[in-house]
């Protein structure tokens, strides 16, 4: 019994030699075999502006609208929006468009690059080369088109070159007026109007 006592300590004495030195052994070839280490190979930083995000931060993909007295339904949506750097309660917005349903079935579509949006009196100017498509087939280009959201109301702020049914159109301004007489809304072209007739093959 004594003697298995003694092996048994023989032993732990020996793990408690033997078991640091390996550890040293292991840490020692670690450190031998790992690579030299690079200062100039450190993580590589994003070039980040990041004054230019605190200016650019805003929404992507919003839409917005509502609904007329009358039944017309007004949207307004764009890639992107933030906010203006001048004017309160204005916003800079990309790719906008602007849908108009009008109660009688037809609907507009006006489409521009940029533009800008007065949250505050409801009016968006899209401009840097407006288009707007009728249902009813006119098409209307422009360097500006302004609308609102909150009523059916188009208005050109330059000279048009339009082409529908009946040909080509070139007029200093246009806009979608609703009839008096009949509550219709209708495309009404203005100043110096000129119309060269296509006939319809």
């Amino acid at each position: 019994m004594a003697s298995v006592d003694n092996s048994y300590s023989r032993l732990v004495l020996w793990l408690k030699v033997a078991l640091p030195l390996a550890a040293l052994a292991i840490l020692s070839t670690l450190f031998l075999l790992a690579k030299a280490l690079d200062p100039e190979a450190a993580i590589p930083y994003a070039d980040v502006d990041v004054e230019q995000l605190l200016r650019d931060q805003g929404i992507t993909r919003p839409s917005f609208g509502g609904v007329t007295p009358d039944g017309a339904a007004l949207s307004i949506s764009a890639a992107a929006i933030r906010p203006g750097e001048s004017i309160r309660n204005e916003v800079i917005g990309t790719e906008l468009e602007a849908t108009i349903d009008l109660p009688g079935g037809t609907s507009v579509r006006i489409t521009s690059p940029e533009g800008t949006i007065d949250m505050a009196a409801k009016v968006v100017l899209l401009q840097g080369g407006a288009r707007l498509e009728s249902s009813i087939g006119y098409t209307v280009e422009s360097a500006n088109i302004v609308t609102r959201y909150d009523e059916v109301r188009v208005a050109t702020g330059e000279a048009v070159e339009a082409t529908g049914p009946g040909g080509r159109i070139t007029a200093g301004a246009m806009g979608l007026d609703r009839n008096a007489a009949n509550g219709a809304y209708v495309l009404v072209f203005k100043d110096s109007v000129r119309l060269i007739y296509e006939p319809q093959p």
